[in-house]
């Protein structure tokens, strides 16, 4: 059995550490979470993927990136626009 030999620890201290470790890493999941779900504007996406508003704009329109419309303002959700702008698409035709 492969593991961790723990020596001249004591075992309150250890279990406290542990637990911090714990909330640490949930707190890093929550962080995660709440960027990927944050929506942006389409300018907001386009100087943070140093493109132009048009190019967002456009890969809206043609349906590579997926937005939302409240009112008159468009929202893309970050993940979204992550995944949608490093997806590399198959090519169509192969050369033989």
């Amino acid at each position: 059995m492969k593991g961790i030999v723990l020596q001249n620890i004591d075992t309150n201290k250890f279990l406290e550490l542990l637990e911090v470790v714990n909330e640490l890493s949930n707190d890093v999941k929550l962080l995660i979470d709440k960027e990927n779900k944050e929506k942006i504007t389409p300018e907001e996406a386009a100087k943070e993927w140093n493109c132009s508003k048009q190019t967002i704009y456009a890969k809206i329109k043609d349906g590579t990136i997926k937005a939302s419309k409240n009112g008159r303002k468009i929202l893309i959700v970050r993940s979204d626009l992550n995944k949608a702008l490093t997806e590399v698409k198959s090519l169509k035709y192969k050369r033989s």
